[in-house]
């Protein structure tokens, strides 16, 4: 296997460090269940920010964070046959969780489990490719595991039945509509209006506008008991007219993306979504979602790369600057660092 000794990475130094600092990255030795990734593109999720300005969660320093990666396959690990060197690939960094930095994003190297990894068509930039490893997780954690719904297929058979997601623009709700309408649910969803296009052309077939002051009211016109709701947003301004819609249809499970604030009306049970469970806790997930459908649908045109990244072009010392703009917000768009030139 050859050794990679070039590797550079930006690192978070200390709690609440800013800016990042890119100096030498950590060795990459993958398991052999593991793929190593020469990264082209990594994109940038709330997640960075969060962690950057002192979320809660525990982690040592330094530490790198990051976990949206593209690029090709330069190692594999001694049991992983799914793909070759050289290959076009997206990938699921689980370094924070693992407590391992060669598993982060944000450096010219990254580490994957092999269940985190899908295989691109050529059709396919991988600047594109890079928005969806963390939102097809969430989304697909969301609606087959917090709500149970059927699971996606390329020739889906309609369930009757709908669900409503809070945020069709966000990154996870581009994925959410279209894992959903993959699995034969019609979709409802959120947007401004300047977005009711683009939510529109992934294939939601019912839009409202989220600033709807009656909003409540209009979504129940076209959901029925036993319909299901996503929040994809998740704030306290989101979870309460969720849990108001789903309350009025007769209650359930509530998928939500952060711990749930406020109080639910008692026939809803909040869900928060754990976003690396496909691999550490549900391995069949893991295996039917990034292992076979991503790559089959991306292939025949069934999933879009959405939302579009917006490429940030200077390589790893460009990676706050991405960070901040994130932090600012973007609409329908998701902040993409170019790494390397593909």
């Amino acid at each position: 296997m050859t050794t990679i000794v070039d590797n550079e990475a930006a690192w978070l130094e200390s709690f609440k460090g800013y800016p990042l600092k890119v100096g030498p990255g950590p060795k990459q030795e993958p398991a052999e269940d593991e793929i190593v990734i020469k990264v082209a593109y990594a994109a940038v999720n709330p997640l960075d920010w969060k962690l950057q300005d002192g979320d809660s969660y525990e982690m040592p320093f330094p530490n790198i964070t990051g976990v949206d990666i593209a690029g090709t396959v330069v190692q594999l690990g001694s049991k992983v046959t799914r793909f070759q060197l050289g290959q076009r690939v997206l990938g699921l960094c689980n370094g924070l969780i693992v407590r391992k930095t060669a598993n982060c994003g944000w450096q010219k190297y990254s580490t994957c489990p092999e269940i985190h990894v899908s295989a691109i068509p050529d059709s396919l930039p991988l600047a594109n490719a890079s928005v969806l490893p963390l939102s097809i997780s969430t989304a697909a954690v969301g609606l087959f595991i917090e709500l149970q719904l059927e699971l996606p297929s390329l020739d889906p058979k309609p369930t009757g039945k709908t669900v409503f997601i809070w945020g069709g623009s966000s990154s996870c709700g581009s994925s959410a509509i279209q894992l959903a309408i993959a699995a034969g649910y019609q979709v409802a969803t959120t947007a401004s209006p300047a977005n009711f296009e683009y939510v529109k052309d992934l294939g939601a077939s019912y839009v409202f506008d989220h600033r709807n002051p009656k909003i409540v009211g209009e979504v129940l016109k076209v959901l029925k008991p036993g319909d299901y709701v996503f929040d994809c947003i998740s704030t306290a301004e989101t979870l309460k007219p969720c849990g108001e819609i789903l309350g009025k249809i007769g209650g359930g499970r509530l998928a939500v993306l952060n711990t749930p604030e406020g109080s639910f009306m008692d026939n809803i049970e909040p869900r928060r979504v754990w976003v690396w469970q496909p691999a550490l806790l549900e391995s069949d997930l893991g295996d039917t979602i990034l292992r076979k459908y991503l790559p089959a649908a991306l292939a025949a045109g069934k999933l879009k790369a959405k939302p579009d990244p917006m490429i940030i072009e200077g390589g790893l010392e460009k990676v706050q600057e991405g960070i901040d703009l994130q932090r600012v917000g973007v609409s329908a768009k998701k902040i993409v660092i170019e790494i390397a030139k593909e």
